[in-house]
């Protein structure tokens, strides 16, 4: 069972939301949990023992902005998984939130087929990160949760896997063999680099920061398309 979050003041449009996704996941045959909070106090204090995989947030909400939440989950508790998908009357955010790392943005009054087209993005999101990659090493085939993965790099003739949990793997491979074979969240930033957009906490026009805090750079060749990857994945827009 999915457990879904909405924190906004305005209660009509909780309702209207919280009836949104309820439908959502009955046309799946499928069901869900939903969790409403009217402030960003009762989020806060419910947080630790209610964590939705997807939650709503909105950004003008009456004692703090949606942004200082974001913070809270990502650097307070630590969260990087939990998609947040930004909702607001207004339409000038986008690119203010991404230190957030948003999934998605989704203006007031909602649409019907855009909360839906934004919740099936996300749940293959999910599937994908669940999925593997497989590598052989010594004539052994091997895998990696995609999920599992923050990035990619070179070194001679080998690539190396670094994971979250601090582990590296490696085996005897190129990097140009399996670019166009990962999923859409892996972007290619140089030729010794491969990273996992999911895990990336800031990045600028010639770098990139990872959540193990490693900095990475983009080699100037690649600045154009990595912009346009990151702009296409920070708001949603899955291939």
């Amino acid at each position: 069972m999915y457990k879904i979050g909405i924190c906004d003041d305005e209660k009509k449009m909780c309702t209207d939301l919280e009836n949104m996704i309820d439908s959502f996941f009955k046309k799946r045959g499928e069901s869900c949990e939903i969790q409403v909070w009217n402030s960003s106090e009762s989020l806060r204090n419910d947080m630790p023992k209610f964590r939705p995989e997807i939650l709503f947030l909105d950004i003008e909400l009456p004692t703090e902005n949606g942004v200082s939440v974001g913070k809270f989950i990502r650097e307070d508790l630590g969260d990087e998984a939990m998609n947040i998908v930004f909702i607001s009357h207004k339409t000038n955010y986008a690119m203010e939130l991404f230190q957030i790392h948003p999934y998605d943005f989704l203006v007031k009054p909602f649409q019907e087929d855009l909360v839906y087209a934004t919740i099936s993005k996300i749940l293959k999101l999910e599937e994908i990160q669940n999925k593997e990659f497989r590598y052989t090493y010594n004539r052994t085939e091997y895998s990696v949760p995609y999920g599992d993965v923050l990035y990619f790099s070179s070194r001679n003739k080998l690539v190396l896997i670094h994971k979250c949990d601090g582990e590296v793997i490696s085996y005897y491979g190129k990097l140009k063999d399996i670019s166009d074979k990962l999923p859409f969240q892996f972007a290619c930033i140089s030729k010794s680099y491969i990273i996992n957009m999911k895990h990336i906490t800031s990045w600028k026009y010639d770098s990139v920061s990872i959540e193990d805090g490693t900095r990475l750079p983009i080699a100037q060749s690649q600045r154009n398309e990595f912009k346009k990857l990151m702009y296409s994945y920070s708001i949603g827009e899955v291939k």
